[in-house]
């Protein structure tokens, strides 16, 4: 082979390895764009069920959210002593809103639904700094912030993939709320958008 014939071959082979390319395209994560491996942003999915049906005009509903991970100190039933660093997302009148304790604004909250006897609400958790687990308590007041019902006591969840707890509730303790307020049953699922 002259030596004229071996720079002819060489981009004769870089042609084809660029055809090659731009027809295989670029790597690609299976499912499109979005975190890359590693990154995933999970999110906590809570659903609250009440004995009665939800009623927005006459109480507040609570999710708070202790995401320190020390369960030594999780979210009390009284929402005078909530830690400072605690979250909640709170649904009165018909509007979700999302705050941090010490916040002096609450945000309006787009990922809360509900109907009937539940209320769904999902929240990314970077949102909250990412712990690796979470204390979680629900509970229902008057409009004035006088609890009518909360779960027996706190729970905790691990921030792993997969992770979930199904937590009931005692019910017919919910004083002069009634069943509108009685919380029944609350589920805290750790999931993928």
């Amino acid at each position: 082979m002259s030596n004229s014939k071996i720079p002819k071959a060489i981009f004769s082979w870089l042609i084809i390895f660029s055809i090659i390319l731009l027809v295989s395209g670029c790597a690609r994560w299976p499912d499109g764009p979005g975190p890359e491996p590693g990154e995933t942003d999970y999110q906590l999915k809570m659903t609250v069920e009440v004995k009665g049906e939800i009623n927005t005009d006459e109480g507040i509903y609570y999710i708070v959210l202790d995401a320190d991970s020390e369960s030594i100190d999780g979210p009390d039933a009284d929402i005078n002593f909530w830690d400072d660093e605690y979250y909640y997302i709170k649904l009165e009148n018909d509007f979700f809103y999302f705050a941090q304790v010490k916040d002096d604004v609450e945000k309006t909250f787009s990922g809360g639904t509900y109907s009937g006897n539940k209320i769904q609400a999902t929240i990314a958790l970077s949102d909250l700094e990412n712990p690796s687990s979470i204390d979680i308590n629900v509970l229902t007041t008057d409009s004035d912030n006088n609890t009518y019902d909360s779960l027996d006591s706190y729970f905790s969840i691990s921030t792993g993939f997969g992770s979930s707890k199904d937590i009931p509730d005692s019910e017919g303790d919910s004083g002069d709320g009634g069943v509108d307020f009685d919380i029944v049953k609350v589920t805290a699922q750790i999931t993928i958008p």
